[in-house]
């Protein structure tokens, strides 16, 4: 049985932040500044700098995900890395996304030639990562630390690898203390990746 790659998607695979504060501007008026690691603290309205009312901030997430995945494009690197491992491992992509944008995050990546099965997930991933790899060597690659304590609980035998492709967000997240490793660029990713494999096998 073939080595499993599982991977979030924003911020690892497709970028995030970038389209997510473009769609909030042209669409809503409203402005995305990251001062800290979490999106709906840092929303504010554009017209008078009042910050974002937080029960707001699920219907905006939402409307993303229905209008504005397109406008996500791959990570640096990441397209050719991933095709790469590819070649030598299954891939699945592991998203919190509601299950009804899972089809258009699927196509997303069709189109940039990533045809991998899209599994929709709401709360910690440890538990489908453990379903989905049966004890087989694998890699989990997540930009969210409790991402990286849930799979480090329900599957402790998955390498553990940390990245946050956006640069404005890296310098506000320290290393997920669970994960075996941060690689913020998929030229180095790739390389952990497939050492990780290699002493798994």
């Amino acid at each position: 049985m073939r080595p499993l790659l599982i991977l979030d998607c924003d911020e690892v695979i497709l970028r995030f932040a970038a389209p997510f504060r473009q769609w909030l501007d042209a669409v809503h008026g409203l402005a995305l500044t990251f001062e800290s690691f979490a999106l709906a603290p840092n929303i504010r309205h554009k017209a008078d700098g009042r910050p974002l009312d937080p029960p707001a901030f699920p219907a905006l997430l939402d409307g993303f995900f229905a209008e504005g995945q397109r406008l996500q494009a791959p990570a640096e690197g990441a397209i050719e890395s991933i095709t790469a491992l590819a070649r030598d491992m299954d891939v699945a992509v592991l998203t919190n996304i509601p299950e009804a944008y899972r089809e258009i995050r699927a196509e997303v990546l069709r189109g940039f030639g990533l045809d991998f099965p899209v599994h929709a997930n709401a709360g910690g991933k440890g538990q489908v990562v453990a379903a989905l790899t049966q004890g087989r060597p694998a890699v989990f690659v997540d930009d969210l630390p409790p991402h990286h304590a849930s799979v480090a609980s329900h599957a402790g035998h998955v390498g553990r690898l940390h990245m946050v492709a956006d640069p404005e967000l890296r310098k506000l997240i320290p290393m997920a203390p669970d994960a075996h490793a941060r690689h913020d660029t998929w030229a180095d990713a790739e390389i952990w990746i497939r050492n990780w494999m290699e002493r798994a096998a």
